[in-house]
């Protein structure tokens, strides 16, 4: 039966009424018919949650809900969760369905949902389609007939079959796969070798997840030929996070990573390799010129040795890695001093995590976040670094900062260091830390513990309202400093925001003269008469390069300059008589 034909038809007639369950589902097939504008992402499913979703009942017509979709022009996403028992409903749907034009995004989420109508699917102008649902044999091949008429299609995320592989290579656009497996189960030695065909053959393959899919050391060496290959994942990703891999599954994956020098990140996170893998890696990755992000986080295996090993991937001229992660790996000062020597000689690197993750977790204390900080004191390309959640950092810690972030080379933009409670002290430590510091601009913490007081050191930091040099001398770069929603030193805190604001809109040099201008209404310029009028045009252009954030205060900058200039000619009789005065008794002295 053609059921383009009879939907056309009828099309004129129908009422919309008679083909829907519900008030809801009416307006969602009038804003479909209308082309609604807002209506860019429809979910199908049976229960409702949110207000774009059409929500499957007995009184609905799958068919007619398929026409509406396949005539619309604005949608752009489409998640079907839930379509009822009816093969033949189901398979009108997807008939229709194929007609829209303006989707971009497919998502199926839900075992039954395929079927022999999918086959029939032709989405050309899809770009993404995710799968997320168990597929028997015969459901697997019905997709994977509708697969190859994606034609446009840039990600995949699903299940993988040998059938779904040789669909996904005939695609020319294909750049992304993501593997999904469904109710937990790993991945089989069949899919394993079909991802390794997939490795070989899509030539514009540059982004792989398979994250959490049981591969273990087993299936990484099913992989490696696949991996092996020059072309593969060019400038690509590959995450292997969360599958088991331990020291052999590893040493498998650089040598197959020695034949492909392309990859660009590698996410390597909670699995279950130690040292002897890592150096395996560690021999190849010294050497690479293309790996640019390393994930190593949660590997809780790896002792100093390991360190030592990422020590000669970073210390290495040819390695031009930036990214580093390496979040729940104990760095003990003897580790904190092997990255900080690597770090010292560094000029890539830009990003660097040691976070915790529990409170059992130890990624670094005091001892080797001073050791870490001495090698840093000598780099000059990191800009961020997080610390969060190590627990062991105390203000004694924090205060060891002092060396690197006062060294000329300091280039650190962003310090994370949230759930570290360290209070009033840690507090006054940062602030100490940090007076001379021109790079850090976002500093991330929470602020249990800090009282009034601790927050008193920050506020003197940013502006040391003591003199107006004071303030020329405050930290005029830090414009973010993040906390909790407690109310301590509320005033204080509003204080600093204000400072951060001024901080945030104008270079240090504008920031200092406004802080100045703001807190400071009456200038004393009697300090500047010693040099008689020879500060005078500096003042004029003090004033005259000031930013104004505001007609009002522009106004308040003129009537200053006015002051301060008033005030030069007013202190001129008295400079003069000063000189005539100094004048006439050297030329007693000179006739006596």
């Amino acid at each position: 039966m053609n059921y383009q034909y009879q939907y056309d038809a009828l099309a004129a007639g129908v009422r919309i009424k008679d083909i829907t369950s519900s008030s809801h589902n009416r307006a969602i097939l009038h804003r479909l018919e209308n082309n609604d504008p807002g209506l860019k992402s429809l979910a199908i499913l049976d229960e409702p949650e949110d207000e774009d979703e059409f929500v499957v009942r007995e009184g609905d017509d799958l068919g007619w809900l398929g026409y509406f979709i396949g005539r619309n022009e604005k949608l752009k996403y489409l998640s079907v969760c839930y379509l009822p028992g009816d093969a033949e409903q189901r398979k009108k749907f997807f008939f229709e369905v194929q007609r829209n034009k303006s989707i971009k995004a497919v998502e199926i989420l839900g075992n039954g949902i395929i079927s022999k109508g999918f086959s029939a699917m032709n989405l050309p102008h899809v770009t993404s389609m995710s799968l997320d649902c168990h597929l028997e044999r015969e459901y697997a091949h019905y997709f994977a007939l509708g697969l190859r008429r994606c034609e446009s299609l840039e990600d995949y995320s699903g299940p993988v079959t040998a059938e779904i592989v040789e669909s996904l290579t005939t695609l020319p656009m294909l750049g992304g796969v993501g593997v999904l497996k469904n109710g937990g189960l790993a991945i089989s030695r069949e899919e394993c070798m079909a991802l390794r065909e997939l490795l070989l053959n899509a030539n514009k393959l540059n982004y792989l997840d398979l994250s959490d899919v049981g591969l273990g050391n087993d299936g990484l060496r099913l992989l490696a030929e696949g991996l092996a290959c020059y072309s593969s994942l060019a400038d690509g990703v590959l995450d292997l996070s969360r599958n088991d891999i331990g020291d052999e599954g590893l040493q498998a994956l650089a040598s197959s990573l020695a034949s492909n020098a392309k990859l660009r990140e590698l996410n390597l996170c909670n699995n279950n390799f130690g040292d002897k893998g890592l150096e395996a890696l560690a021999d190849l990755l010294a050497h690479n010129r293309a790996l640019c992000e390393l994930f190593i986080s949660g590997n809780t295996a790896i002792t100093e040795t390991g360190v030592r090993a990422i020590s000669r991937i970073i210390q290495s001229r040819k390695c031009l890695l930036k990214d580093l992660w390496l979040d729940r790996i104990n760095i003990s000062e003897e580790g904190g001093k092997i990255l900080g020597d690597a770090l010292s000689i560094n000029e890539s690197l830009v990003s660097l995590s040691l976070r915790c993750w529990g409170n059992d977790d130890v990624s670094i204390g005091d001892d080797g976040l001073k050791a870490l900080a001495h090698g840093l004191s000598r780099n000059s390309h990191l800009k961020e670094l997080d610390l969060s959640r190590n627990t062991a950092i105390t203000a004694t810690g924090l205060r060891s900062l002092k060396q690197y972030f006062r060294s000329p080379s300091c280039a650190l933009e962003n310090l994370t260091l949230y759930d570290i409670n360290f209070g009033d002290k840690g507090a006054y430590a940062l602030a100490y830390a940090l007076r001379e510091n021109k790079s850090l601009k976002f500093l991330y913490f929470d602020d249990r513990g800090i009282t009034s007081k601790g927050w008193k050191a920050f506020l003197k930091l940013i502006c040391n309202s003591s003199s107006p040099n004071g303030i020329y001398l405050s930290n005029h770069t830090l414009s973010l400093l993040s906390w909790c929603d407690n109310r301590a030193g509320r005033v204080v805190k509003k204080k600093i925001l204000n400072c951060l604001a001024i901080n945030k809109k104008c270079d240090a040099q504008n920031a200092a003269k406004f802080k100045i201008m703001y807190l400071f209404l009456d200038l004393d310029m009697v300090p500047l008469f010693q040099w008689n009028l020879k500060f005078l045009p500096l003042v004029k252009s003090w004033f005259d390069t000031i930013t104004a954030p505001n007609d009002d205060f522009v106004a308040s900058i003129r009537n200053r300059k006015l002051s301060a200039t008033y005030k030069f000619v007013k202190g001129m009789p008295a400079l003069i008589v000063s000189v005539f005065r100094h004048s006439d008794s050297a030329a007693l002295e000179n006739q006596r």
